[in-house]
């Protein structure tokens, strides 16, 4: 390489010096220059080869450093493999090293009682350490399964005592109702004493400490009974001194003072939060409506301070006389608020706060963005806001009292409604549940031999499990805010599997029947066979032939007309002995039977 480098050098000074001769003969006007440029042309020549030679030099020592580049990171990674298999080894050996046996953590019957067992059953202790250890286990494992069996007995008693504590206080529940009721029927003595006069001017006296959206449904209340005489009862109830403080103080921190009461240090701040932001006046206004047959409604009006909203909440009362009263077991939970007030008014669900304000507050006071008003508080429904008038949700702005007049009238009408037909789709669900139909529900038809032998609730995440409603969940046709129930109905060799939807908006809207028929010829369903499809027709689009009567329990009605169906399919494609008239049994190229009964003629006919 030095060599090359000194012949580089010493060309490159021969074509300097030729060049310069060049220049000076061009100088001096010499016209004999072909030597000269033939020399240079030979030194640009040599410049040339040493170029290559220099680079055919490089290439080859990079290669050569590349090839041993690459053994020594061949060798550096059998290093780190070597060093990395010593630390894992080291590892493997501390953990054999610290190896402990489970048994010295087992809490075992002491050894003294062991040798006491051997000795009493005249067996010898065994010498082996290893022996004698799974002889022991042997026998703790006897006496654990023994206390097994204590356990569980005593278990049993255990809930048999509960049982009866649960039904003394089933019975004690219903005590309350009956003290109720002979309060109330002292209402003439209190009249003739002139209490309710005291009653009137102590409810006067608190309703002028209500806010103003408050004041105004108890004042739409008390208008509205004393006009339709439906007999609602209007009270105001709470602490009237809390509400009087409330009135009396200019920032909402002292609405509520308790120098009794020491905040805890290891309250949490967002508990903090949270109560402050969903803090409600001290006064409530309580709205009992009658809704025929022994059923009252209590609802709650709360007003909440921060969020300037009115929310609601519902319980029922069954007096003792009423026809409900047996239906249900004693202490029954009847009905919770969501099944209530949900969809009171199309599309209101009221689970999301009318005031737009209130994801900002929620930020201000520190809680997650997806904290909603306490179950306990209510619900601010959209027509609540309505009823108490509100227009918006600042200070400045008026409340409309025509508005809230307009919504008394429907309000009332709505609650009395949905009461009574709730109550009826639970006593349904309970006898369904059962695989029994209720005699309300009953329709003009002949003898039905189908049975329903299943009915239970499913989740909306389970109706990927049926195939047969791919088509109706593609087509969005279930809600995650229905309620879904599976059910099977059978007949001989016929089996009826189906989902029904049922709306919280029932039974204004109808409930929602997707059928797969089971024979011994396979499954049918609406999309390969025609009868299915018929019936589901008949259960989904002519449901309003069921809604003559009672159409509370249009529920029960749509199980009866399914099973009059399954009756007509299976004598009809002769899985059983047909005992039903048909005028004709079948219609069109695609056969279908005649599902709709003439109660006149008592036969069945094609619509």
């Amino acid at each position: 390489m030095t060599d090359a480098y000194d012949s580089y050098k010493n060309t490159c000074s021969l074509l300097s010096e030729s060049l310069i001769k060049i220049k000076a003969a061009k100088d001096a006007k010499d016209k004999s220059l072909d030597g000269f440029i033939t020399d240079c042309m030979y030194y640009f020549a040599q410049l040339r080869k040493y170029n290559c030679k220099t680079q055919t030099q490089c290439k080859r020592l990079r290669d050569n450093t590349h090839v041993i580049r690459k053994k020594l990171d061949s060798t550096d990674l059998i290093l780190k493999n070597l060093q990395f298999e010593d630390i894992y080894l080291q590892r493997e050996i501390q953990k054999c090293l610290n190896f402990k046996s489970i048994i010295d953590e087992l809490d075992l019957i002491p050894e003294g009682d062991f040798n006491a067992f051997l000795k009493s059953s005249n067996e010898d202790i065994p010498s082996d350490t290893h022996q004698y250890t799974v002889k022991r286990l042997e026998w703790e494992l006897e006496q654990r399964k023994i206390l097994k069996t204590n356990l569980e007995s005593w278990q049993e008693k255990r809930d048999a005592l509960m049982n009866n504590i649960t039904e003394q206080k089933e019975y004690l529940s219903s005590l309350p109702p009956q003290l109720e009721e002979l309060l109330n029927s002292t209402a003439s003595v209190q009249d003739s004493l002139g209490l309710k006069i005291v009653h009137k001017k102590q409810q006067a006296e608190l309703a002028a400490w209500l806010p103003p959206q408050l004041y105004n449904i108890y004042s739409q209340a008390i208008g509205y009974s004393q006009v339709a005489g439906l007999g609602l009862v209007v009270s105001v109830n709470g602490d009237g001194e809390k509400a009087k403080h409330l009135n009396e103080s200019q920032s909402d921190d002292e609405i509520l003072p308790e120098p009794e009461v020491k905040q805890s240090k290891r309250r949490s701040v967002m508990d903090q939060g949270k109560k402050k932001l969903f803090k409600t006046h001290p006064l409530f206004v309580e709205i009992v409506v009658p809704c025929d047959q022994g059923v009252h409604a209590k609802v709650h009006f709360n007003y909440l301070l921060k969020l300037k909203v009115v929310a609601v909440s519902i319980s029922l009362m069954i007096s003792t006389y009423s026809p409900w009263r047996d239906k249900f077991s004693v202490g029954t939970d009847y009905m919770s608020s969501k099944e209530l007030l949900c969809a009171l008014w199309p599309g209101d669900y009221g689970d999301e706060s009318p005031n737009p304000e209130i994801a900002d507050l929620i930020n201000k006071h520190g809680l997650p963005s997806k904290t909603k008003i306490p179950n306990s508080i209510g619900r601010p429904f959209k027509w609540a806001q309505r009823l108490a008038g509100i227009t918006g949700f600042h200070d400045n702005n008026p409340l409309d009292v025509k508005m809230s007049s307009e919504t008394i009238k429907p309000f009332v009408e709505s609650i009395r409604s949905r009461c009574l037909t709730r109550l009826a789709l639970k006593y349904q669900y309970r006898n369904l549940t059962a695989n029994t139909l209720v005699k309300e529900g009953s329709i003009t038809q002949p003898t039905v031999l189908s049975e329903l032998t299943s009915w239970r609730e499913i989740t909306f995440e389970a109706l990927s499990n049926y195939t047969y409603l791919d088509r109706a969940r593609e087509c969005c046709l279930f809600s995650e805010k229905d309620t879904l129930y599976e059910f099977t109905v059978k007949r001989g060799k016929a089996c009826c599997n189906g989902v029904m939807s049922v709306s919280l908006e029932y039974p204004i809207v109808p409930p929602f029947v997707i059928i797969e028929i089971t024979t011994p010829e396979g499954k049918a369903v609406s999309s390969n066979n025609e009868n299915v499809k018929a019936i589901e027709h008949e259960l989904n689009i002519y449901i309003d032939d069921l809604y003559v009567g009672e159409e509370g329990y249009l529920i029960t009605k749509l199980i009866n007309k399914l099973c009059l169906c399954l009756d007509v399919y299976a004598e009809g494609i002769g899985l059983e002995p047909q005992i039903k008239f048909f005028m004709n049994k079948f219609k069109g190229p695609n056969n279908i039977l005649p599902y709709v009964y003439n109660a006149e003629r008592l036969y069945f006919q094609h619509r």
